[in-house]
């Protein structure tokens, strides 16, 4: 059995697409996968947003962290797993209903959290730097792994001595046997000490279904 860990900031479409494709693999079998944190706006701090980044990222990366902080009480309190349901409830929400702008007006997280079988209570985490800790070590651990010119997800295999990639950036959700035959080819990629990007810019809007 492949074990892999995949560090995710929920705010971001990419790693919900790429997450979506691990869930796939962990469903047909080929994999266990532990869920951990990376956030944008850790990740982000040096850097003048009002430069760098379209507007609102201050506000979406935001976001993005203060669920993080919400997934970090969810592992406190049920583990792995509860990781999974909160990220699958909140991803679904976000990106695949395109509800991501509600969220940023500040509408509660009460349904995500009803979906994912966790107390409603837990939506107190958002406004608690104390998980601020975990997520900030999360996120090192990350870039320590992948290098620091990176984004989210990092993925690392644990069978190819704890080889860690960014990516796959992907723009929709390989099923069945194109989940199984991508895998293949980036254990492929993986088995080779050396090797380290294969990129190119050009991205399709994503689809999330």
């Amino acid at each position: 059995m492949e074990k892999v860990e995949f560090f995710f900031d929920p705010i971001c479409p990419w790693a919900w697409i790429s997450s979506r494709w691990v869930v796939e693999l962990v469903d047909q079998g080929a994999l266990e996968v532990t869920w951990r944190f990376i956030s944008l706006r850790e990740l982000n701090a040096d850097k003048d947003y009002a430069i760098s980044f379209p507007p609102r990222y201050p506000e979406i990366h935001g976001l993005g962290h203060r669920l993080l902080r919400v997934a970090a009480l969810a592992r406190q309190e049920g583990g792995n797993e509860a990781v999974a349901r909160f990220y699958s409830a909140a991803g679904q929400e976000i990106h695949t209903n395109a509800n991501r702008e509600t969220y940023l007006n500040g509408a509660s997280i009460g349904p995500i959290l009803r979906t994912a079988g966790l107390p409603e209570a837990m939506e107190k985490a958002m406004e608690e730097e104390l998980y601020d800790s975990t997520i900030k070590a999360e996120t090192e651990l990350a870039l320590s792994r992948a290098g620091r010119d990176v984004g989210t997800p990092i993925i690392s295999l644990s069978n190819y001595e704890d080889v860690s990639f960014f990516g796959p950036v992907m723009s929709s959700i390989p099923r069945g046997d194109d989940a199984l035959r991508l895998f293949e080819a980036y254990k492929t990629l993986a088995s080779f000490p050396g090797f380290a990007e294969v990129k190119r810019s050009l991205r399709f809007p994503p689809t999330f279904l």
